[in-house]
């Protein structure tokens, strides 16, 4: 692997996605929205281009753990700058041992247009990137290309489990994992001296530097139904079940989490709910915590802040310990229907996504969280604050519904939010939940 061709950049991830859906498919809006809840990996660009990488005339020696193929690989994406350089670096250096392939990059402004226009009329690429939120919808819609023939047991088994799943959609598996995502505890060391491990101490730290009258607060925190997430699902509730393809927001349990937040986090919040608004708050040092996703952190460092990331700190109710459980995305490679050179292309994502030394990179140079075991447990990535702070919080983390039908719970839930915040002290959070349920049921049914 090249080291040090480039500065350490921390990805930009866009929201919502996520999402909300969260997140990833290679670059960088955060999530923002209050009233719709995509990916927080998903992101846009302006200019469409197509770059194609050439092997470097200096590395031409094929080792013997590459399995190489012939032909042009097209894939397309919505990165952003940063992230492309990367990736074409790393393109390149496969192309140099494989000298018979050619990996072309085609960005598109609007991926998901793109490919829904190209890929039935035989005109899409043979791959493409993007967070593993959009399986379900695609493979419904016979967009994707199956790959159970290549996906064998010591590959699969390489990926943390979270990555495992994102993988496949209802038996099949149509693409590879790269990186994951997910939100965190961000914290200002100049105010708080060490890292909160227990929510009771969090509460305590809130509790301290909260001083609405003065425009401070205890915590900075976007809130929407992405963000909210991880307390609605802290005491095992969910907004959707991706086995049962039912929403859950009438769960007791889900009922429990909202009024936990609304209870315990929100009273400590400027009272609003924009992204920019309680991002500034800690960035400008009125805040003592943010909770945030790697998205966030390039903006954290310019502020010079002193930071640590942790995950969020665990419950303890009614003598049981609950972690908070955001939702988690993984960056997926795709294969797309029509694929024109599948064995290519399946030998360079391969070696893409299970070469340690190449995740490695993307987490040094971009820092994506990684889901190989090899390089999770890789002494430099776990001396990283950021990464490792990071690859902590996926472990409690709930992943991304896949389901098609989870389009429709984004709006019901974000409904449900903007409902209570009409007036959080006296709202009756189980009839409001309640009722968004009936209307994401009714959405569902046509």
């Amino acid at each position: 692997m090249k080291k040090g061709l480039f500065a350490l950049l921390l990805v930009g991830v866009l929201v919502l996605s996520v999402v909300a859906s969260g997140c990833i498919s290679g670059g960088g809006e955060s999530p923002s929205s209050t009233t719709s809840s995509p990916s927080p990996t998903e992101t846009t660009t302006s200019s469409p281009s197509s770059t194609t990488s050439s092997p470097s005339p200096t590395k031409t020696t094929t080792t013997p753990e590459t399995e190489c193929g012939s032909g042009e690989v097209v894939i397309w994406h919505a990165m952003q700058p940063n992230e492309l350089e990367v990736f074409q670096s790393l393109a390149e250096e496969y192309m140099a041992m494989c000298p018979d392939v050619t990996i072309t990059f085609e960005q598109k402004p609007n991926l998901e247009d793109a490919l829904k226009a190209a890929i039935p009329s035989g005109q899409g690429p043979d791959l493409f990137i993007w967070a593993h939120d959009w399986i379900g919808k695609f493979a419904e819609a016979g967009m994707l290309e199956p790959i159970d023939d290549y996906v064998t047991d010591d590959v699969l088994n390489g990926f943390a489990p979270m990555a495992q799943e994102a993988m496949q959609y209802k038996g099949h598996f149509y693409a590879m994992p790269f990186a994951a995502e997910t939100v965190a505890l961000i914290y200002n060391k100049n105010m708080v001296s060490e890292a909160p491990k227990t929510f009771d101490e969090m509460k305590a730290i809130m509790e301290k530097y909260n001083d609405p009258d003065n425009e401070k607060y205890g915590i900075a925190y976007p809130l929407n139904a992405y963000f909210l997430s991880a307390w609605a699902q802290a005491f095992g509730g969910y907004y959707f079940d991706d086995n049962t393809e039912q929403p859950g927001l009438d769960q007791p349990e889900t009922i429990d989490g909202f009024e936990f937040f609304f209870q315990n986090i929100w009273p400590y919040m400027a009272p609003t709910a924009d992204y920019g608004t309680q991002q500034s708050i800690f960035l400008e040092g009125r805040a003592p915590m943010m909770i945030n996703g790697p998205w966030s952190i390039s903006d954290v460092k310019k502020a010079g802040i002193d930071f640590g990331v942790v995950p969020l700190p665990p419950i303890t109710k009614d003598g049981k310990e609950y972690w908070p459980r955001p939702y988690g995305g993984v960056k997926d490679i795709y294969f797309a229907a029509g694929i024109k050179n599948k064995d290519a292309a399946w030998k360079f994502v391969k070696w893409f996504t299970t070469s340690p030394e190449v995740i490695k990179e993307l987490s040094l140079q971009l820092g994506y969280i990684p889901v190989l075991k090899e390089v999770l447990n890789d002494p430099e990535i776990q001396k990283d604050p950021v990464i490792y702070g990071f690859g902590q919080a996926v472990q409690h983390a709930y992943l991304m519904p896949k389901s098609p039908k989870m389009g429709a719970v984004w709006g019901g839930a974000d409904g449900a939010i903007n409902e209570i915040l009409q007036d959080p002290e006296n709202a009756d959070i189980k009839a409001i939940l309640e009722k968004y349920q009936q209307q994401i049921l009714d959405n569902m049914n046509g």
